[in-house]
């Protein structure tokens, strides 16, 4: 009987933590705006009535999220940054809805699910391991408990600190990734716009038409420059939207700005439109071969590895078996 009383005691402590979280999870009353956004991003239902629920236990955190989300300071604006290359944004403003695959959508929200994660990681790591080291602790150890508290706090706060900086990966990783895939779909999207406006089109007109082709992150920015240019009929705007979006990559900041110097100076922009492309697909060469680069070394890892596992058991285990039984003959 006294080796189950632990069983029992874990039991009724995971009774009890469904019980209380079945009795604060937060009602989902959410308005149609909200109801439309979540539709939008397609995202965690109970994270959004978390995040947008005005009855939510979770208030504190929120409040605190947006307290450290208004601070503008230098980690803010990478996130910001981030968020923006990664297609992740969304504010009031905003030409389109962000990915629907985006976790979390402005600093609010970002610092909201780091501010959470940490605290459900690093709280639950420390009632585990405070809850054992009660239980166990004088039980086996014939010591107090404060061990076990003391254990509980730094394995806590080690997680918690994991759970804080995963959003922060997340983003970053997504922000480099689409990046390079719009420098790779520009390198031949650029001559299909060339193409078009040698064929008689404006530049505008080829981006429209363009933009109403299936694609990727490039086709992506150019739906929001159109959507941009029927709100403001302005190129230079929605070029410096595309820029400011994907600040940082050089062929986004050339295509832009020839843009915007033949809008406002009048001249032919095919000419720069063949600059452009053969930088593009010269930028498109160098990636492809670095990116062969980078597949040849990750596939001469495994095989360097199991090339030695061979060897180690076909060679080496062989001729220590040899030795051992010779030296047994005498």
């Amino acid at each position: 009987m006294d080796s189950l009383l632990p069983l029992l005691l874990i039991a009724a402590m995971v009774a009890t933590f469904l019980i209380v979280v079945g009795i604060t999870m937060p009602t989902e009353t959410r308005s149609a705006s909200q109801i439309a956004m979540e539709q939008a991003l397609g995202a965690n239902r109970q994270y959004r009535a978390r995040i947008m629920g005005a009855n939510s236990s979770l208030m504190p955190l929120m409040q605190a999220a947006v307290k450290r989300a208004n601070k503008t300071d230098g980690a803010n604006q990478q996130f910001l940054r981030w968020l923006k290359q990664a297609n992740w944004y969304w504010a009031p403003g905003e030409s389109a809805p962000p990915s629907p695959k985006a976790p979390f959508w402005n600093l609010e929200t970002m610092w909201g699910e780091k501010i959470i994660r940490a605290s459900m990681y690093g709280g639950t790591v420390f009632a585990i391991v405070a809850f054992v080291g009660m239980i166990y602790g004088p039980l086996f150890f014939n010591t107090t408990i404060a061990p076990g508290l003391i254990a509980a706090l730094v394995l806590g706060g080690g997680v918690a600190f994991v759970g804080f900086g995963e959003p922060d990966g997340a983003v970053a990783d997504t922000a480099a990734s689409r990046q390079r895939e719009l420098g790779l779909e520009m390198g031949f999207r650029i001559a299909e716009l060339r193409s078009d406006v040698l064929a008689g089109y404006t530049i505008q007109r080829a981006i429209r038409n363009m933009a109403s082709r299936p694609g990727g992150p490039f086709i992506e920015e150019l739906r929001r420059i159109v959507m941009v240019l029927n709100t403001t009929k302005d190129e230079a705007t929605a070029m410096d939207a595309f820029m400011e979006r994907n600040s940082g990559s050089e062929i986004v900041q050339e295509f832009a700005n020839q843009i915007k110097m033949v809008t406002r100076e009048g001249g032919e922009i095919a000419p720069a439109l063949n600059v452009l492309t053969e930088a593009a697909q010269n930028r498109l060469r160098q990636q492809i071969t670095q990116q062969g680069r980078k597949n040849l070394a990750d596939m001469s890892r495994p095989v360097g590895v199991v090339s030695m596992l061979v060897t180690f058991m076909l060679i080496i285990i062989p001729v220590v078996f040899s030795i051992i039984s010779t030296l047994n003959t005498f």
